[in-house]
């Protein structure tokens, strides 16, 4: 599960710079859920969800939050570059290009609507 492995990355980076209080967002309930309610001993990546509980847990103050996709956009644009890229964490001193229009909604507070079928 790529959200797993994102979210257990971006915490694992976090504690290393020693950043102490940390949000971490994903828009995968399950992930969230993963990480908060369950016992990952039942989950195929029990080990991962496990460290990511253990170094979460480290943490001084922390908030683990869903957000809907449509708050998403710049990781999901980000998902999406990583996979063009090889293997690996990769540092921009600057957003990528790709970046620029989502960056500027948020900067202006452009909402966008989430459409719900039942």
């Amino acid at each position: 599960m790529a959200e797993i492995w994102g979210m257990y990355v971006g915490v694992k980076l976090a504690s290393e710079l020693g950043i102490r209080k940390l949000v971490v967002e994903s828009d995968s309930k399950c992930a969230i859920t993963l990480t908060q309610k369950m016992s990952p001993e039942i989950h195929g990546n029990s080990s991962l969800i496990r460290s990511i509980k253990e170094l979460l847990v480290k943490m001084e103050d922390v908030e683990v939050r869903h957000i809907y996709r449509e708050a998403n956009f710049c990781a999901d644009a980000l998902a999406k570059l990583g996979q063009e890229h090889e293997l690996g964490i990769k540092f921009w001193e600057q957003p990528p290009p790709c970046l620029f229009h989502h960056l500027l909604a948020d900067a202006s507070g452009m909402k966008f609507s989430r459409i719900v079928v039942q």
